[in-house]
């Protein structure tokens, strides 16, 4: 397996992966910079709440695009060098599909843990009241980890089904819209639950009331739906299980 793994590893190093995480980062950086410009006394009091508040909506917008695009970096080669059968005549198609799955799944962990730093940074720059909680770094983690990982499954088996990486690429910006429109639904809201991307506003943990007459937010905590993190863990499963058998037996 370590021999696979370094193998991967190998075959991406011109790809450059790590600066399309650069770009996406830096977008989120930016957006999460505008809104704390023009933020109050009361909003920074709250800091933390009032910003996971806004970048639980800021990944559900930007990662189903960003995890088409990184689906599609590390499964191409194969594809459109057509060397997908020589690779598999040296490795094991089964242990081909972990390993861009594992690799897909590192990008990811790295990429929300490089948020939480930048946020942690920002508070401390920006002199939040509160100081970060745990459970919240917890949730942050379990919301956009379980959930993108479902994702990136969808979209690397739509990658190494499609020769043509626009389709993976339109099922992204697809996924984005879906994502974002469900915010505006209820938890109990069926369009929610029967599309995957709806499932990070499924697993919000910050809720808040806005008051029409002093113009002010209130942030606070809410527990994420635990059926939905359910539902997310056997997609997980399943589709992993699934993904991984259809690859092994397609036709090469």
């Amino acid at each position: 397996m370590l021999r696979e793994w370094k193998t991967e590893w190998m075959k991406l190093r011109r790809r450059k992966v790590g600066l399309l995480l650069l770009a996406f980062l830096g977008f989120t950086f930016a957006w999460c910079s505008w809104i704390l410009s023009d933020a109050g006394v009361e909003e920074l009091m709250d800091g933390y709440r009032w910003i996971f508040s806004n970048l639980s909506i800021i990944n559900t917008i930007l990662l189903p695009t960003l995890l088409a695009m990184l689906a599609s970096r590390l499964c191409d080669m194969e594809i459109k060098g057509n060397t997908l059968k020589l690779i598999c005549t040296m490795e094991k198609k089964g242990r081909l599909f972990d390993m861009k799955f594992l690799t897909g799944g590192l990008y990811l962990v790295l990429y929300v843990s490089a948020e939480l730093l930048l946020l942690f940074v920002s508070g401390s720059v920006y002199g939040f009241g509160e100081p970060m909680q745990p459970r919240h770094v917890l949730y942050f983690l379990v919301q956009n980890v379980t959930v993108s990982l479902v994702i990136y499954l969808l979209q690397m088996m739509l990658s190494f089904r499609f020769e043509n990486q626009i389709i993976p690429l339109a099922a992204g910006l697809f996924g984005s819209f879906i994502g974002l429109f469900s915010w505006f639904f209820p938890d109990t809201s069926l369009f929610r639950w029967i599309f995957v991307w709806g499932h990070y506003s499924l697993l919000h943990f910050i809720g808040n009331n806005w008051d029409e007459a002093t113009r002010i937010s209130t942030f606070y905590d809410v527990e994420p739906s635990r059926a939905a993190l359910c539902l997310v863990l056997v997609l997980l499963a399943g589709g992993y299980l699934a993904g991984r058998h259809l690859f092994v037996r397609k036709e090469i």
